[in-house]
């Protein structure tokens, strides 16, 4: 306990806010590293987060891109993790560090590629000295789940989470990984960062989102992509990375994050000894930046992205602002989630296709932003002017700005605020992030939590008022057209050799790491019987979760039929989230109601299912589903709705064939299903055109007609909420009986099989693979596991290793076995890889040599059954979900906790077992391989040996039935 003397126990705060203090404790160690763990022993692990106040934001305007480039190469180790002999591999990293200053004076391309050469020679020979994925081997063999980073503008941030009697394991390597840190493979990676730059590139809602922020921020480092710019992408010096990290990341500019089932008074003294190493030092000074000067009204125009959009653009406030809430408040009397704001009335009425306003608030400045999609007419198949929108825009914000709104309005949105926070604090990571925002943006603790009182403090004469003062007068007005952006700067990626560690070995503090001790390892189960079942009419169910941490009910109202028996149903459904009641409330009219007993609710449809959503406050639980029977019942809807809805689809449709993410969900779906994928096997032009509203109230109608599942999560008793809803739920008796869900049948596969789609505007070709398996018995579970976890898992996988860590081929690739919903049908395999085009055939023989020809490492076995044990154990439904997932589990042959009957599986495991399993289920299988790419890297004759190639063009992948487009 002497380690407690070394705290500057900062009074353990006492939060003021009543609800969500109890339980935190906050300190800061000698250093000056702030602390924050809010304790839950009812969780069974631990979220941790380690962050730091310095982002891309803070990048030298010679060298952007270095916050993220440092984000990557922390996962590579320091002089002790990860090195098998330092004196050895010492020498060879600081030539390495001297090559990258020597390139990046050069100004001769052919001597840079000479240097770039002998950095990859350098590199070959340092990773014999040391094994740079050590960090999440150790991550993973104490059962670190979903083991990320991430860099924003203002901050960088490392988090997953762990079992609570890792907790010391955390803390020394979580704290390890920031002692003398070695940028280790940081050619490699420096790939992998290019190819998550072309990755964006392709992306056109990224070019739109990318054009405006420079607008909106012009003169200030938040104008520009937190990549960072290509051409500093291209000359890196490593020295430049060491001086960020050690003028940032120091202890008083950083936070560690605790929460879950972790007490305070236990770690403390571990924590200083841990995070205590951490030597003092003063943040640099940071640079300031005028805020953008906007007089009257300043247009830009771009021709970039799938479709047109008006921005307005205002300026707003910095996080932490007194004015804060109120701007909140007042911009979401322009949209929100109960849809009853100005500019929601008017996608509503029809008038656009999309619109929202919200505020952008940084550390530093801040822009209020008023968006939409202009409406689009179908019989001319084209889009409403860009000014004619944004006089939409305007005359809606005047309605704000002029204080045309009423009081019952503003009380609606501020409980609908509370009420989110609520549902957000029933997370730990999202407990982690409210935390880090107010350390990253130093607002008080207390401040931060109390945030709902902070809301309900706001008075309509400070929303008068901030309105008046921010959303009038200057503005930017940003149009963009359909476009391409052909300025963009594709980074080439150079040829290099592989990078090869030493197989088998680890690192000292590898071994010293997995012998330390750990806590009482404690088996806690998921009870089926927690979720209390009743039937409620002949064939539906109501399953009811009690839910103990707030006062926010959830309910869920699944009839068991979708599209698959209704193909109409998924239009209806979006139709009724516009929908009144006939001869009571038009459709806004109804939006306020449900707004009124704060309430909201969303429809929607799938192949299997037609659910209905609602959350909100239980004291008006029955009024709300008296109205949302009625709408069900008796649905209002008109003609310029239903046009809205015929354009939005069309328009959508018009331009899928030139966005590659809709060419790749395509693709994806036609290797697998083929002439009854979703795209093509869908609603005609020519039926959407025709579509009418007596046959989509009517589907609804039909659909209603179905046995149901009604799952339930509140404080109000079973009984009780069983009465209510029994009652006042549009339910009929003697229900149709469902045949939901169902397996769709996978096209056969007799051979290999290349579709090819050739795409000359990719910069990222995409891949995709898919082989039917075998039939889904769940005695396979562990064992389909375990080979996703040698095969594929997290960044330890054998694909990640060899296309991303050792070649810098791809930024995201991987594959599993999928499991149906139903026992008794196919399983099958799936994979993908993201690589740049004239890498495409190299990465896609090097993953089916790993398919066809997957190498044994049995030294992986210990790490798959530890992660493998331990993920079992901790992986538990949040309560508002427990009823959905265990009715999942249940189909698939479960009575109980999976784990139950799988830990002795997982214990029995050996790599033998994981070779066999993969032997029988997928070495020879015949598969199908799917790619989209550019034809002038991508050549059919290359194809050829990966099987028989079938060249693809778009018209191929949707329907081509009287089709308009």
């Amino acid at each position: 306990m002497k380690a407690i003397k070394y705290l500057f126990l900062l009074a353990i705060l006492a939060i003021t806010a009543p609800t969500y203090g109890q339980g935190l404790k906050a300190f800061k160690l000698k250093n000056g590293l702030s602390v924050y763990i809010w304790e839950d022993s009812e969780q069974s692990d631990v979220y941790g987060m380690v962050g730091v106040r310095a982002g891309s934001v803070n990048d030298p305007e010679q060298y952007t891109g270095l916050a993220h480039y440092l984000e990557h190469l922390l996962f590579k180790g320091t002089e002790k993790i990860g090195t098998l002999d330092w004196q050895k591999e010492e020498p060879i990293y600081k030539q390495i560090i001297a090559k990258y200053d020597e390139m990046a004076e050069a100004t001769d391309p052919a001597k840079k590629e000479a240097i770039n050469k002998e950095i990859n020679e350098l590199t070959i020979q340092q990773a014999q000295h040391s094994v740079s994925n050590e960090f999440s081997n150790l991550m993973e063999s104490m059962g670190g789940k979903d083991v990320n980073a991430g860099t924003i503008y203002d901050y960088t941030v490392y988090y997953n989470s762990f079992p609570a009697y890792q907790i010391n394991k955390w803390l020394e390597i979580s704290s390890q990984r920031l002692l003398n840190p070695v940028f280790r493979t940081f050619q490699t990676e420096l790939e992998t960062v290019y190819e998550e730059y072309n990755r964006f590139v392709d992306n056109q809602y990224r070019a739109v989102s990318n054009f405006v922020l420079s607008k909106a921020f012009e003169g200030h480092p938040y104008s520009r992509a937190v990549l960072g710019l290509p051409e500093h992408l291209k000359n890196p010096r490593i020295s430049e990375l060491i001086k960020f990290y050690e003028d940032w990341y120091v202890p008083e500019n950083m936070v560690l994050i605790l929460v879950g089932n972790v007490k305070a008074q236990e770690v403390s003294g571990r924590i200083n000894a841990s995070f205590g190493r951490l030597a003092a030092k003063p943040t640099p000074e940071r640079k300031t930046y005028p805020d953008l000067e906007i007089k009257g009204r300043v247009q830009h125009s771009a021709k970039i992205g799938m479709s047109p959009s008006v921005n307005l653009i205002f300026k707003g406030i910095p996080k932490g602002h007194p004015d804060e809430r109120a701007l909140e408040i007042a911009m979401s009397l322009l949209s929100n989630s109960s849809r009853t704001g100005t500019l929601d009335k008017l996608v509503i009425d029809g008038e656009l296709l999309s619109a929202y306003g919200y505020p952008l608030s940084l550390r530093e400045q801040g822009r209020c932003l008023v968006s939409a999609t202009p409406f689009y007419d179908r019989n001319q198949r084209r889009y409403e002017s860009n000014r004619a929108t944004e006089r939409k825009l305007l005359k809606s914000m005047e309605k704000i700005v002029n204080g045309d709104f009423e009081q019952w309005t503003v009380d609606a949105i501020k409980i609908e605020m509370c009420r989110l926070f609520d549902l957000g604090m029933e997370s730990e990571s999202q407990k982690a992030n409210i935390l880090f925002d107010a350390f990253v943006n130093e607002v008080d603790l207390g401040t931060a939590l109390g945030y709902k009182e902070e809301v309900m403090a706001v008075t309509i004469e400070d929303i008068k008022r901030v309105a008046k003062e921010y959303l009038t007068g200057n503005f930017l007005a940003i149009h963009t057209e359909k476009g391409k952006d052909h300025k963009k700067e594709k980074l080439e990626k150079p040829g290099f050799k592989a990078v090869e560690s030493p197989q088998g070995q680890q690192s000292l503090y590898a071994q010293q790491f997995k012998n330390m001790p750990i806590g009482k390892v404690s088996e806690n189960f998921m009870n089926f019987d927690e979720v209390q079942t009743k039937p409620i009419n002949e064939k539906s169910k109501f399953f009811y979760t009690q839910n103990k941490e707030n006062e926010v009910f959830s309910l869920i109202l699944r009839y068991g039929v979708g599209t698959r028996e209704l193909p109409q149903l998924g239009i209806a459904a979006n139709l009724m989230n516009n929908a009144g009641i006939m001869g009571a409330f038009t459709p806004q009219e109804l939006k306020e109601e449900f707004s009124k007993l704060h309430v909201t609710s969303r429809v929607s449809a799938s192949d299997d299912y037609l659910t209905i959503s609602m959350s909100g406050y239980e004291t008006n639980l029955a009024e709300a589903c008296q109205l949302l029977s009625r709408q069900i019942l008796m649905p209002q809807l008109d003609e310029k709705q239903l046009n809205n809805s015929i354009g939005s689809i069309l328009s959508s449709r018009s331009v899928r064939k030139e966005d590659p993410s809709s060419l790749a969900n395509a693709l994806r779906e036609y290797i697998r299903y083929q002439n009854k994928s979703d795209f093509i096997d869908e609603i005609t032009d020519k039926e959407i055109i025709e579509l009418q509203i007596s046959k989509l109230t009517g589907d609804i109608n039909r659909a209603s007609n179905y046995e149901a599942e009604i799952h339930y999560t509140g404080t109000l008793p079973l009984d009780d909420v069983y009465q209510i809803l029994s009652l006042n739920l549009p339910l009929v008796a003697n229900e149709r009986p469902s045949n939901s869900p169902q397996v769709k049948p996978f096209v056969e596969v007799t051979e290999n099989t290349v579709y090819f789609l050739p795409n000359s505007d990719v910069e990222q070709a995409q891949i995709m693979f898919f082989m039917p398996t075998s039939e889904y018995k769940k005695e396979d579970d562990v064992l389909r596991d375990a080979f996703y976890q040698y095969f594929s898992g997290s960044f330890n996988g054998l694909v990640l290793t060899e296309l991303r860590e050792k070649r810098s081929m791809v930024y995201t690739a991987g594959g599993s076995i999928a499991t149906p919903a139903l026992l008794g049908h196919p399983t099958c395999f799936l994979g993908s890889i993201g690589t740049q085009n004239d890498k495409a055939i190299e990465a896609l023989t090097i993953y089916m040599d790993l398919l066809r020809n997957m190498p044994e490492n049995a030294d992986r076995i210990d790490n798959i059954k530890s992660y493998m044990r331990q993920e079992v154990l901790t992986t538990h439904p949040s309560f508002r979900y427990k009823s959905q997932v265990y009715q999942s589990l249940r189909r698939m042959g479960y009575d109980q906790d999976p784990a139950i009957e799988n830990l002795p599986k997982i214990d029995a495991l050996t790599f033998e077992d994981i070779v066999k399993f993969y032997k029988e289920t997928v070495k020879d299988k015949p598969i199908v391989i799917a790619i989209m790419g550019n034809p002038k890297n991508i050549k059919v004759e290359d194809l050829n040996k990966f099987g028989k190639v079938v060249r693809l063009n778009e018209r191929r992948l949707f329907n081509t039935k009287d089709t308009m487009f």
